[in-house]
């Protein structure tokens, strides 16, 4: 069952989000305090466990091909989601947030602050250059 329900999450949410940077900072948005996940649909269609595993599991896989993708591509894809008004809003840099699944590693939270870091800093640098010039 978590196979289809995972298959669900990819191929019916997942895949309206074009860039790797907007489904991960979408998967993180679902993510609760404690690390669970909110999806109404896919919760109601499959139950709360097949959603909360289905979803972790795709968190992790996007997260991981996240961290082997050059910085200088997930920034595109920030500034070419930051021309679209609903990606604009989940990627603002004040509430910007990639976050590992709850049962991972310390690495590879280490390393997507590290991501998150880097394209915020990088956004703010751009707006002081283009109010500069």
């Amino acid at each position: 069952m978590i196979c289809k329900a995972k298959e669900d999450f990819t191929n019916r949410t997942l895949a309206s989000l074009p860039t790797l940077l907007e489904k991960l900072a979408y998967i993180c948005s679902l993510q609760t305090d404690e690390g669970l996940y909110r999806h109404w649909g896919l919760s109601r269609v499959f139950g709360e466990s097949q959603a909360q595993k289905a979803i972790s599991s795709a968190h992790a896989e996007t997260a991981a091909q996240l961290t082997h993708t050059p910085v200088r591509e997930i920034y595109q894809e920030f500034q070419d989601a930051m021309e679209k008004p609903l990606s604009a809003e989940a990627l603002r840099p004040e509430s910007f947030v990639l976050k590992a699944p709850v049962n991972d590693d310390g690495l590879l939270s280490a390393h997507l602050r590290l991501i998150q870091d880097s394209i915020v800093s990088l956004s703010r640098e751009d707006r002081s250059l283009r109010r500069g010039a």
